[in-house]
Order: C-alpha cells, then sequence, then structure tokens
C-alpha cells in the first residue's frame, strides 16, 4: 500500500489552487486502490483555507509565522523528517515556482527518483510518459529510488472528485527546523499590476502575432477583465515584445488547464498547443479559415480579431448587466 505526503502551498493565509488539485487528484486515486494520504502545509492559515480539499488523512500544519514565506532549505528539512517519521513512499508537490525549488532538494536528500512533467499515466504505477525533442518523442520513466517524488501541474489533475469525508488538522512544531539565517535572503516580490496569473486561471484569453501590435492587447485584457480571467500569449507576442514572457503559453512558456481558452490572433503552432492541451474548451479566433489552431478548437470564429474581439466585450457586457 503506498502512503503519499502531498504539499500543500499556502499564499496569503489560502491553499493554492494547484495544491488544491494536486490533494483531490491523489485523495481520488487513493480512494480506488485503498492507500493512504497525508499533507503538510506551512504558514497562519485562514479560518476557511482547507475548506476545498476532500477526502480522509491528516493534514500536517506548522503555523508559525515566519513560515509565511518559508525558504526552501527549511521547508526540506521538516519535509524530509515528516518522511522518515511517518514512512511515507511518495511525495507529491505542485509544479509552481515554490514547488520546483523544493523538489529537487527533496530529492537529493531522500534519494528520492523525481518525476516531473508527466503526461497521462496514474501515481499507483509511478512510470513517466513525458514528451522530448519538441514533442516528436513521448519517452517512459521508471523511477528506481525506494521514494518517488512526482511534481504535477494543473493540466495533470483534471479531477471533479468529491467526497463527505474530510481530512482533519494537527498542530505541527516546527522550532526544531530553524536555523537562525534561513530566511535572510527570503523577500517577497508582488506584482505592480492587478493582473491574474495565468498558471492558475480558469479563464484565459491570449493572444498571438495575429493581434497586430502590442497596443491591441488592450482588447484582451478588458474581456479577461470582465470574464474574471488572465491574459495568455503565443511566443510569436512574446519575441516581438508585446507581452512578458511570464504571459507564455507553450512548451517553451506555461502549461495551462483553464475550463475556458479563447484564442486570438493565434495560428496554432504545435509548441502552443502543447501548452493548452488540457484546456477543457477552446475558442478560437482568426482570420485564417485553415490555420491549424481551428483543428484544436471546440468553438471557431474567422474573422479580423480586431473586429470580433470588441464586438464580443459588447456581447458579454450585456449579459453582465442582465445579471
Amino acid at each position: 500500500m503506498a502512503y503519499y505526503l502531498v504539499f500543500l502551498e499556502q499564499r496569503d493565509g489560502f491553499i493554492s489552487n494547484v495544491a488544491v488539485d494536486v490533494w483531490n487528484r491523489v485523495q481520488q486515486e487513493a480512494t480506488q486502490s485503498g492507500d493512504k494520504v497525508s499533507g503538510f502545509v506551512a504558514g497562519p492559515l485562514k479560518p476557511t483555507a482547507l475548506a476545498d480539499l476532500y477526502g480522509n488523512g491528516t493534514i500536517y500544519h506548522a503555523s508559525d509565522e515566519a513560515l509565511a514565506l518559508p525558504s526552501s532549505t527549511v521547508l526540506c528539512r521538516i519535509l524530509t523528517t515528516l518522511v522518515a517519521e511517518e514512512a511515507c513512499s511518495d511525495i507529491v508537490i505542485g509544479a509552481t515556482v515554490t514547488g520546483k525549488r523544493l523538489a529537487p532538494c527533496l530529492a537529493e536528500a531522500l534519494h528520492a527518483s523525481l518525476l516531473g512533467g508527466c503526461t497521462g499515466g496514474s501515481l499507483q504505477s509511478g512510470l513517466c510518459r513525458r514528451y522530448i525533442y519538441s514533442g516528436l518523442v513521448l519517452a517512459a520513466y521508471q523511477p528506481a529510488a525506494k521514494i518517488r517524488i512526482f511534481l504535477q501541474g494543473r493540466e495533470q489533475l483534471r479531477s471533479a472528485f468529491m467526497s463527505p469525508d474530510r481530512p482533519h488538522c494537527v498542530f505541527f512544531d516546527a522550532a526544531p527546523f530553524f536555523v537562525p539565517h534561513d530566511n535572510l535572503f527570503i523577500r517577497s516580490i508582488t506584482a505592480g499590476d492587478s493582473r491574474r496569473s495565468i498558471a492558475e486561471a480558469n479563464i484565459i484569453v491570449a493572444g498571438g502575432r495575429g493581434m497586430g501590435g502590442k497596443d491591441q492587447f488592450v482588447l484582451l485584457e478588458e474581456l479577461a477583465s470582465l470574464l474574471g480571467g488572465g491574459v495568455g500569449a503565443s511566443r510569436s507576442a512574446v519575441d516581438e515584445g508585446w507581452r512578458p514572457h511570464s504571459d507564455q503559453i507553450g512548451q517553451t512558456g506555461k502549461s495551462v488547464a483553464p475550463d475556458l481558452y479563447i484564442a486570438c490572433g493565434i495560428s496554432g503552432a504545435v509548441q502552443h498547443l502543447a501548452g493548452l492541451s488540457s484546456a477543457r474548451t477552446v475558442v478560437a479566433v482568426n482570420s485564417d479559415p485553415h490555420a491549424p489552431i481551428f483543428d484544436a478548437a471546440d468553438y471557431g470564429i474567422v474573422g479580423d480579431v480586431r473586429e470580433v474581439i470588441p464586438a464580443l466585450i459588447e456581447e458579454v457586457k450585456e449579459v453582465l448587466e442582465k445579471k
């Protein structure tokens, strides 16, 4: 029987969307296979922080204020000890910036196999399939170490798992794991605007070279704001300097899994499609009826984005006014 330990990343007192998806996906697989699941979260939490977590298990909570913005070094010490004490066989971590720093540290400390960027498969099998060589080859990796660490993004975690059961939270004393200089170089960097991160957005409005220029992305910003979503971009738009690299979606950018993805002026190169393959619904707007993006879209609109998007904005406004 496997024993999974899930790292629950908190942000401003709430569990991140990626961590919630990770927990519920692991709980779904554990329910089917009879495996055991526990979790760990560091830092102060809001009263409703655990409301979206389903299933059985124990969540160990180190509530120290100093862990509100923890270093990977401290987290690695704590999780290494917790894995040993609980005899966990697997660790599952969300593929966020924090998770990508933490996972290699844990793999080295525990002499564990680290599996990231996997496509499909189950945790129980442990087999990791991952595209390489620009998506031309699907390689399979089998972990050799006794302990496995899975680094998973939202695109791998689609699950509608719900359960009447809820995990119970217990206090974890993290004081013994602190060293005076641990947080010396930790700082919080807050974005200078209110744009929603595309990594966790449920709705994404993305633009490509077909937008025609940097100024045209104002239309996408307005539409995304009305829908409560974020703005993304293709590599070509980023290369033109129209959007920052943090907005890039695709093989060399972010992989996303929104409920709705609106592709505006994006031709649909295979590298870009790799980043949105887990989107539930894709809407494409392009003036070229033969653009590859239409092959990946659930709905397509053939037309100039600079005409279609303003019309769509007005329609959305009208719907919102009626609510």
